[in-house]
């Protein structure tokens, strides 16, 4: 993830020695501007190997590091920074979905470059969603070589999905409309309750639902200003068809004055 100086690798390679070993620790000073230049880089940060490092070594990295930059034991007046950098590594790299999350960013970004998008931007933007993708694909995608060829793929496979999408789309409305003009050309239009006779007759009957429903309301409000109990709605529906019947001599939705005399339960007066 970039390249180092033999002065850094030097300070990387001490950071993760052991105390026993008699190498000398970069002062706080020292792995303060360190972890400050690599912030992006968390592996650099911890001083670790990205391909080999347990998460018992990141544990082991980061307390080595706060032991020297915490806040509590430095004066440095960038420790607080730093040590929020050291933080961020440790709860990144330790968390098993994070990691794959941040190895997907590493592999999109100049980690090591000033001025490239930190972890958290990079995941703002939804990179992270591509952590949720199969490993394999995942590895594609961070190849070198494969990712591009993975991705012409990719949007070749949704070009074509779209496309087919679209023509099944086209031939749905060609068949869709060709059935409708013959439906239209056989029965004139009655069928359809928008247009021509087919609208006329929608309408009378619409006109003539919401009189059998006036009806009933006048109904239910008699018998209960007369305390006598509700009309039965499915008994009186049946009889005011009866007594109404849905077309006349003249083709006209009658009214109810065109009862004969019955009352609205359809029997005489």
């Amino acid at each position: 993830m970039g390249t180092t100086t033999s002065k850094e690798e030097a300070y990387e390679s001490a950071s993760t020695s052991d105390p026993e070993s008699g190498a000398e620790r970069p002062s706080a000073e020292d792995e303060i501007a360190r972890v400050l230049r690599y912030q992006n880089n968390y592996y650099k940060v911890l001083g670790l190997d990205p391909r080999t490092c347990t998460a018992a070594q990141i544990k082991r990295a980061y307390y080595k590091l706060a032991r020297v930059i915490h806040p509590d034991k430095c004066r440095h007046p960038k420790a607080t920074e730093a040590m929020g950098v050291v933080t961020s590594a440790h709860s990144t790299l330790t968390n098993s979905t994070l990691r794959a999350a941040y190895d997907m960013y590493a592999s999109q970004t100049d980690v090591d470059k000033a001025g490239a998008d930190s972890f958290h931007q990079w995941e703002s933007k939804g990179g992270s969603q591509m952590a949720h993708l199969p490993p394999w694909l995942v590895h594609c995608l961070a190849h070198p070589i494969l990712g591009p060829i993975t991705m012409f793929f990719i949007w070749l496979l949704l070009l074509t999905a779209a496309l087919v999408f679209l023509a099944l789309f086209l031939c749905y409305m060609v068949v869709h409309m060709i059935f409708w003009f013959l439906c239209c050309f056989g029965c004139g239009g009655h069928c359809w309750p928008r247009y021509g006779e087919g609208a006329r007759i929608h309408a009378r009957r619409q006109e003539r639902f919401m009189r059998m429903l006036h009806d009933y309301e006048a109904e239910a409000m008699m018998a209960k200003a007369k305390g006598e109990p509700m009309p039965d709605p499915n008994v009186f529906f049946q009889n005011w068809n009866i007594a109404h019947p849905e077309v006349d001599e003249d083709g006209e939705v009658p009214f109810a004055s065109a009862a004969h005399g019955r009352n609205q339960y359809g029997s005489m007066s």
